[in-house]
């Protein structure tokens, strides 16, 4: 499964009509709105000067035709170092080696940092720095006022026809400067909402927690895909 975490801020108001009728037009990342292009750029820096980060969230999946499952979940990231759990897997990442625990199977695969980890998991600074990438053309759709706060929805359209995407949604409260939700649409009609409920930072973590000590798990498959 896939995990795909992101924080962004801004305080503008566009319709939804507004933006369907741009996207028809908008063919590349230059069409993109400044605006929302502006606050992208301040949590960037904002996430940039954080050393480390402890995330507590949950994550919804709506697949087709089957019910709403609900997981919780935590991440912890410092620098390239990451470790993430879930009911039903943990992934440890110390910089160079990543750790892949599927619980139900009762198997570990050991990979290389930047082969297979990549396709599972991407860090909240990996996902600010996409849109810097090209890949998407983004738009500011709706603001409105919840409570005392005031949240922005920005929304997210791959370029390429071949992305697995529809399109990703981003909640955010502008007030409190901190992430609602991501909502991910899939084209097979599958759905994705990952709501944060707590972020800790500058938390200091031994090396040793981004690693996974196999020989303690007893009756679980090691699988060492590692190229060395």
């Amino acid at each position: 499964m896939r995990i795909i975490f992101v924080c962004i801020n801004f305080f503008i108001f566009l319709t939804p009509n507004v933006f369907w009728a741009q996207s028809n037009t908008m063919t590349s990342v230059k069409d993109s709105d400044p605006k929302a292009k502006a606050v992208l750029d301040k949590l960037k820096k904002q996430y940039d000067a954080y050393k480390t980060m402890e995330v507590k969230f949950e994550l919804e999946v709506e697949m087709p035709g089957q019910t709403t499952a609900i997981q919780k979940g935590s991440l912890v990231q410092d620098g390239a170092k990451y470790q993430l759990k879930l009911p039903d897997q943990e992934i440890y990442a110390d910089g160079k080696t990543s750790w892949l625990y599927l619980k139900k199977n009762k198997e570990v695969q050991i990979n290389d940092m930047g082969t297979e980890d990549n396709s599972l998991f991407i860090s909240p600074k990996q996902m600010m720095s996409l849109y810097q990438k090209g890949e998407y053309i983004y738009s500011i759709i709706e603001e409105r006022n919840v409570g005392k706060s005031k949240y922005v929805d920005i929304e997210f359209k791959p370029i390429s026809k071949k992305s697995d995407f529809a399109k990703i949604r981003l909640t955010i409260d502008k007030t409190a400067n901190k992430m609602i939700s991501l909502r991910v649409f899939s084209k097979d009609g599958s759905r994705y909402t990952l709501k944060v409920s707590n972020v800790v930072t500058n938390k200091k973590y031994e090396l040793s927690f981004f690693t996974l000590n196999t020989k303690a798990l007893n009756g679980v498959h090691v699988e060492d895909l590692r190229m060395d």
